[in-house]
């Protein structure tokens, strides 16, 4: 999900639900990665917990999660606290 946009994944969410898949899952970095035009157009990465917080408001059946969530990104019980929140 690198520099969509939040309706972006919100569809693709939705989409994945449509389709009778059972998760959908994103990337967790705060960088843009390589050069492209969405990154030049200010079109970056969402924070990863947030944008699965909105996610799981609008559906209603699968999983979502990162694929990974990097240590060296967020302080251990900070994340904690918020992901023990939407679960």
């Amino acid at each position: 999900m690198q520099g969509a946009t939040c309706d972006e994944q919100l569809a693709l969410a939705k989409a994945t639900e449509a389709a009778g898949l059972d998760g959908f899952f994103r990337s967790d970095h705060y960088l843009a990665i390589g050069d492209s035009k969405r990154a030049a157009a200010g079109i970056g990465p969402t924070d990863a917990w947030i944008t699965l917080a909105g996610l799981a408001r609008e559906t209603s059946r699968i999983r979502l999660g990162t694929l990974l969530t990097a240590g060296t990104f967020r302080h251990p019980g900070a994340l904690a606290i918020a992901v023990h929140k939407l679960t």
